[in-house]
């Protein structure tokens, strides 16, 4: 049975233990859903083989205690950035080191991202049961099954990523895994990036040079306030709004409010700040726009073929800023061109096709398959 830890007083013995062990597996619970930063409910940890740990941030725990254990250990997760991210704030503490299953399936041909159930049972041979993956973690006392649930997430990273390790080292690739996951950990780590916002705005790749660059300076404002209010963006201004701004460019709050599907609040709120954004249009900088079409879809394509003969995930090795920058001419990193292999390479100068089957063709020689 997992242990229950509801107090500092609870959690302090037990953080002597943790600190002779070299592995700490972990996990969180979390509702990303009413504040910017998601709410932390529940803090799984397993340090080597011992027992599993469940500390409970909702009750009288300083969490902080957990700090220099975040920071010396080697961390086991399962798609865990945001676990670390969440666990940094909570306790002060910077992970260093770490292992994420889930990335590191994806240098074994196993595919990313692949959810933790699918992958113990594709591995491990033992089926999961995921039913409390949307529970209500904020109540109290938690539930039988949510308390089971919660301690299998970590029982099974050990095995799990210990059988992940052999199959990576097996094919190759741990130096490529090795530095993809050193690149994530300092992304995991890193503070929001406000003037990046406007690429997870649906529609800004429909946009010409002037509108995305108000969108671009509306989604960061937005950031800002969310995260200064302690709020979802998307509860500041929603996305069809921000394009609309741009696309209309008012000039007074009533000219805000002819588009129908306008929020109250966010003209009777925010009116004086998105006119002063929007009145600066002509000033604004451009961001530069995102690379589609036909160009683009070649090289994710490439990065498939690649991906199907070494077993490397192409969503993971190939990010859209790298295919922006493949087209462009530009160098990406080297473990990236490591792990996706020299055919890539090739590609890239013209000296590689792909022929119908999927397969690599040099240029000038007959596909024989």
């Amino acid at each position: 049975m997992p242990v229950f830890i509801r107090s500092t007083a609870e959690l302090r013995p037990w953080i002597e233990r943790l600190a002779s062990c070299q592995v700490l597996a972990l996990d969180t619970e979390f509702h990303p859903e009413r504040k910017y930063f998601p709410e932390l409910m529940l803090v799984q940890l397993r340090g080597d083989e011992g027992e599993v740990l469940l500390v409970d941030p909702r009750g009288d725990v300083d969490l902080r205690l957990l700090g220099p254990l975040i920071e010396s250990k080697m961390l086991l997760v399962h798609g865990g950035e945001q676990d670390v991210d969440l666990l940094s704030r909570a306790t002060g503490g910077r992970a260093t080191r770490w292992l994420d299953t889930q990335v590191a399936a994806g240098f074994c041909g196993l595919g990313y991202p692949r959810r933790l159930g699918d992958l113990v049972l594709a591995v491990l041979g033992r089926a999961m049961d995921k039913g409390e993956t949307l529970s209500d973690w904020s109540r109290r006392p938690l539930g039988a099954e949510q308390l089971r649930y919660a301690a299998d997430d970590v029982l099974v990273l050990a095995p799990l990523a210990a059988a992940l390790r052999e199959r990576v080292e097996a094919m190759g690739h741990a130096a490529s895994l090795e530095a993809c996951l050193a690149e994530r950990l300092v992304e995991a780590h890193a503070a929001p990036a406000d003037e990046q916002a406007w690429r997870r705005v649906p529609s800004a790749h429909l946009l010409d040079d002037r509108e995305r660059a108000i969108v671009a300076a509306l989604a960061a404002w937005r950031e800002k306030s969310a995260r200064f209010s302690d709020v979802p963006p998307h509860s500041i201004a929603p996305d069809h709004v921000l394009v609309d701004l741009a696309r209309r460019r008012p000039r007074s709050a009533e000219a805000m409010r002819e588009n129908r599907r306008m929020p109250s609040q966010v003209w009777k709120q925010h009116s004086a700040t998105l006119l002063g954004i929007l009145s600066a249009a002509e000033r604004l900088p451009v961001p530069p726009a995102p690379l589609t079409g036909l160009a683009a879809d070649v090289v994710r394509l490439a990065a498939r073929v690649a991906e199907a003969e070494r077993g490397v995930a192409a969503a993971l090795v190939l990010r859209e800023c790298d295919v922006e920058r493949v087209i462009r001419g530009s160098q990406i990193s080297e473990w990236r061109l490591g792990a996706l292999g020299r055919q890539f390479v090739d590609f890239t100068s013209e000296r590689t096709t792909i022929s119908v089957s999927g397969k690599w063709v040099r240029v000038g020689t007959v596909d024989d398959e």
